[in-house]
C-alpha cells in the first residue's frame, strides 16, 4: 500500500514537472519571438534618433548662424541664407519611431516574458522618452504655426526659402518651381527676439534626444548579447 502511495505521489510530481517543463519552453518561444520583433524594429529604426538629432542641430546652427546679423542689416538673398531662414521659420518635424513590439512589450506578458532585466528596464521607460521629446516638437510647431511662419510671412515672400530648402517641399501645396526673388529681411529686434526663442526651444528638444539616443544603443547592444541569439 505505501509502495503504491509513493508510486502515485511519484506520477503527480512527475506530471507537475512535465506541465512546467512545457509551460517554460512555450515562454521561452515566445520570449524568443518577441526578441525577433524587438531586434527588427530596432535595427529598422537604429538611425531614426541620429537623423533627428541632426535636424535639430542644423536648425540651432541655422539660430546661431542668423544671430550674427545685427539689427538694421538686411539678410543676402542666397540660397544658404533662405535655407537657415527657413529652418529657423518655417521647419518642424515629428518624432515617430513606430516601433509596434515595444507596444506589444508592454501591453501583454512580454515585461515577464525577457529575462533579461536591464532590457526590460529600458523597454519599460522607452514610451516615455519618446513622448518627452514628442512634446517638444509639438511646442515647436505650434511656434512655427503661431509665432514664427507669421512673421516671416508679413516680412517677406516664404517661397523662395522653401524652394531653397528643398525638403520642405514635400506635401506643400501650390510649389513654385522659380519663385520671385524675395524682398529683403531687413533684421531687426522682432527678428533676433523670433530667433533667440526658436533656439531656446532647439536647446531644450536636443536635451531631450540624449537619453533617447542613448537607451536606444543600450537596447540594441542589450538585444546583440541576448543569449540564445
Amino acid at each position: 500500500m505505501a509502495v503504491r502511495a509513493a508510486t502515485i505521489l511519484v506520477s503527480i510530481l512527475l506530471a507537475f514537472s512535465i506541465d512546467a517543463w512545457w509551460q517554460e519552453r512555450g515562454e521561452r518561444n515566445a520570449e524568443l519571438m518577441l526578441l525577433d520583433r524587438l531586434t527588427a524594429d530596432f535595427v529598422e529604426m537604429r538611425t531614426t534618433p541620429e537623423a533627428v538629432e541632426k535636424e535639430h542641430r542644423d536648425a540651432s546652427e541655422a539660430c546661431i548662424a542668423l544671430l550674427n546679423y545685427s539689427a538694421g542689416e538686411s539678410l543676402p538673398a542666397t540660397y544658404e541664407v533662405d535655407k537657415m531662414v527657413a529652418l529657423v521659420f518655417l521647419a518642424s518635424r515629428t518624432f515617430n519611431p513606430g516601433a509596434g513590439a515595444v507596444a506589444a512589450f508592454l501591453n501583454s506578458e512580454g515585461a515577464k516574458l525577457i529575462r533579461n532585466q536591464p532590457l526590460a528596464n529600458l523597454l519599460l521607460i522607452w514610451p516615455g522618452l519618446v513622448e518627452e521629446l514628442q512634446e517638444e516638437e509639438a511646442n515647436l510647431q505650434k511656434g512655427v504655426a503661431e509665432r514664427w511662419t507669421p512673421f516671416l510671412a508679413s516680412r517677406a515672400n516664404v517661397a523662395p526659402c522653401l524652394v531653397s530648402f528643398g525638403e520642405l517641399m514635400a506635401g506643400i501645396p501650390g510649389q513654385v518651381s522659380q519663385p520671385p526673388t524675395r524682398k529683403a529681411i531687413v533684421v531687426d529686434q522682432a527678428f533676433l527676439n523670433l530667433v533667440l526663442d526658436r533656439n531656446k526651444w532647439q536647446q531644450i528638444t536636443l536635451r531631450d534626444i540624449e537619453p533617447l539616443h542613448t537607451a536606444a544603443d543600450n537596447i540594441l547592444r542589450l538585444l546583440d548579447i541576448e543569449p540564445g541569439r
